[in-house]
């Protein structure tokens, strides 16, 4: 995949493909067939994630040492999938090895990310964990205090993104796997001010938290089913405060504006293979 600035990103390889545009240089948004980007449905092993975007559209949320397939369907989307206007992705996080240790990890310029999987029981069950973090703020912040303090100003400052990935799959025989994956990511920016006795305050974060239990259950060599439980949430707030003090009194100006969707889902799918050539899939949730 194609690297900007050090970071692997499957949205902008995805913008590569026919009929898949960007919105402009470097952003992370999808344009399929003239659609806009809320108009495609994005789900992490089945899960809606409502926000896709690090640092306004420049990074996506998806780690790319995470994931296993990804799967663009631009058009005639299956039943299952529910409804968007202009496309479906899929992308499904690794499962973790059940037979061996596997690790690796990146320092790149804007974050750095490591990712561990392997057997918590051989043969039995596994886990992956995989993060990213970028640290601008932390190389900045002691020269931007460094700065404030010779104008006699107190500073404290954040600015990053992370993203945590985590999955668990236990193989109960060869007809049941139970899988239980979490996400949780956010953008966080925040500055305070203060000078003499006066504090100024502001910022933005947004993020998503995401998690899905999925049962896997070989019915007969015919008949499968997957039930699966699923929880997504999005939530983005902005922040400007002011203080004034005279050393008597104080007064305080603050705004705050929170918005945000949660998403609970259950749903259950069948895949029944009569004949070698024969495929149905039925199911509801």
């Amino acid at each position: 995949l194609p690297a900007l600035l050090g970071e692997v990103d499957v949205l902008k390889t995805l913008q590569l493909l026919p009929g898949v545009q960007s919105g402009g240089e470097g952003q992370s948004g999808l344009y399929v067939r003239g659609g806009s980007p809320d108009q495609n449905l994005v789900l992490l092993d089945g899960v809606p994630v409502y926000n896709v975007s690090h640092l306004l559209g420049i990074f996506s949320v998806f780690n790319a040492d995470a994931i296993k397939n990804v799967t663009l369907t631009k058009g005639g989307f299956p039943a299952r999938f529910g409804g968007r206007l202009s496309s479906v992705l899929e992308i499904n996080m690794k499962e973790g090895n059940l037979q061996e240790f596997h690790g690796e990890g990146s320092i790149g310029l804007i974050s750095s990310k490591f990712s561990l999987e392997g057997p918590i029981k051989k043969g039995k069950t596994s886990f992956l964990l995989s993060g990213r973090r970028t640290y601008a703020d932390l190389i900045f912040r002691p020269i931007i205090n460094a700065f404030a303090q010779s104008e006699g100003i107190k500073t404290k400052i954040k600015a990053h993104f992370y993203d945590v990935n985590a999955k668990v799959q236990h193989k109960f025989n060869d007809k049941h796997r139970l899988f239980l994956s979490v996400y949780s990511g956010a953008d966080v920016f925040f500055n305070k001010f203060e000078e003499d006795e006066d504090v100024f305050e502001g910022g933005i974060d947004w993020g998503n938290t995401i998690s899905a239990l999925r049962w896997n259950y070989q019915i007969n060599n015919k008949l499968f089913a997957n039930t699966t439980v699923t929880y997504s949430n999005y939530d983005i707030n902005f922040l400007a405060a002011t203080e004034f003090n005279d050393g008597e009194d104080s007064e305080r100006f603050s705004a705050k504006y929170v918005s945000g969707i949660e998403d609970v889902g259950v749903k259950v799918d069948f895949d029944f293979i009569p004949f070698p050539n024969h495929y149905i899939r039925f199911g509801g949730g």
